[in-house]
C-alpha cells in the first residue's frame, strides 16, 4: 500500500490518495465517514489498482476554499489530470457516489464504468434521508448498520464514549479516542457542505449527461437513503440497473464486502 499527497490546483493544497493493487485503474470515492481502507477495498485490490483519495478536508486541513460540490468535482479533475488517469471506472459511496455521478456528469467520456453504492445527490420531501447533522452517535450507528448489534455499528455509535468515560481524557487510549472524536467533527463539518440542510444540489437537473454504463448497488436494509431511490437513479441514467445487498444497511461495503466486491469485479470485467 502506498499514501501520497498529491498537489492540485495549481498547488494550493494537496489530496491525500491511498493505493494498493497492480492491475488496471479504479477510482473509489469514500463516503460521508471518511476515507478508511477496508475489507471490500482490500478484496478490489486483488484484481485493480485501487485509487482511493480522501475527499479534501476529510482528515486534512491543507485547504479551505472548497465551499460547492462544483468546487469539489473540479479537485478530482485536477487530480485525475494530475495522475493521467483517462477512460477509469469509478465507484463511490454514499457522499462518495454523489460526487462520482457528478463527475460523470462534468466529463462523461473520462469513465468508462459508473457504479454507485447508496449514492446521494437526488432528493424527494417524502422519502428524506437520515439528518446525520441532527442526531447522536448512538442514532448514527443505528442508522448505518443493518445489524446495530454488531461491532462495526457499536464503534460508529456511543462504544468509543463509553470507552472514555472508562479509561480517562488523559491516558493514551483516551487521547486516541478524542482525535478520532475531533476527525469525526471535522468530518462532519466539511460533509456539511456538501450535504447539509438537504443533500440536493442540483444534480436531477443534469444527470442525464452520464453516459457511462451505471450499476448501482445498494442494500436492501439501508435506512439511511430509502433503497426506493435507485428507482429514481435508474429513469434518469440510460440503461442503469440496481442491485440489491441482503443483510445490508448503508455501510453495505463494511457488511457484506465479499458480495460487493463480486457485483463491482462483474461489472467491471
Amino acid at each position: 500500500m502506498s499514501e501520497t499527497d498529491v498537489a492540485v490546483a495549481n498547488g494550493r493544497y494537496t489530496i491525500h490518495v491511498t493505493e494498493q493493487g497492480s492491475g488496471p485503474p479504479l477510482l473509489f470515492l469514500h463516503g460521508i465517514n471518511g476515507m478508511n481502507w477496508d475489507a471490500l477495498l482490500d478484496r478490489l485490490a486483488t484484481q485493480y489498482r485501487v485509487i482511493a483519495p480522501s475527499h479534501p478536508g476529510f482528515g486534512d486541513a491543507s485547504q479551505d476554499e472548497l465551499d460547492t460540490v462544483h468546487d469539489l468535482v473540479y479537485a478530482y479533475l485536477d487530480l485525475l489530470d494530475a495522475l493521467e488517469l483517462d477512460d477509469i471506472p469509478v465507484v463511490g459511496h454514499s457522499l462518495g457516489g454523489m460526487i462520482a455521478a457528478e463527475l460523470a456528469v462534468t466529463q462523461p467520456k473520462r469513465f468508462s464504468k459508473l457504479m454507485l453504492m447508496a449514492p446521494l445527490g437526488l432528493w424527494d420531501i417524502d422519502r428524506p434521508t437520515f439528518d446525520f447533522f441532527a442526531c447522536t452517535p448512538k442514532e448514527l450507528g443505528e442508522a448505518l448498520f443493518f445489524d446495530p448489534e454488531s461491532e462495526a455499528a457499536k464503534e460508529a455509535g456511543e462504544t468509543g464514549l463509553k470507552q472514555l468515560a472508562e479509561v480517562g481524557h488523559d491516558s493514551d487510549e483516551g487521547q486516541h479516542l478524542i482525535d478520532v472524536y475531533v476527525e469525526r467533527a471535522r468530518t462532519l463539518a466539511t460533509a456539511a457542505k456538501y450535504l447539509w440542510p438537504i443533500p440536493n444540489r442540483g444534480l436531477s437537473k443534469r444527470i442525464h449527461r452520464i453516459s457511462a454504463p451505471t450499476l448501482l448497488i445498494w442494500g436492501a436494509g439501508d435506512s439511511v437513503i430509502e433503497p426506493s431511490y435507485a428507482d429514481d437513479f435508474m429513469e434518469a441514467i440510460d440503461g442503469a440497473r440496481c442491485e440489491h445487498v441482503a443483510e445490508a444497511g448503508h455501510e453495505l461495503g463494511i457488511e457484506q464486502p465479499e458480495r460487493v466486491a463480486e457485483l463491482i469485479t462483474a461489472f467491471v470485467g
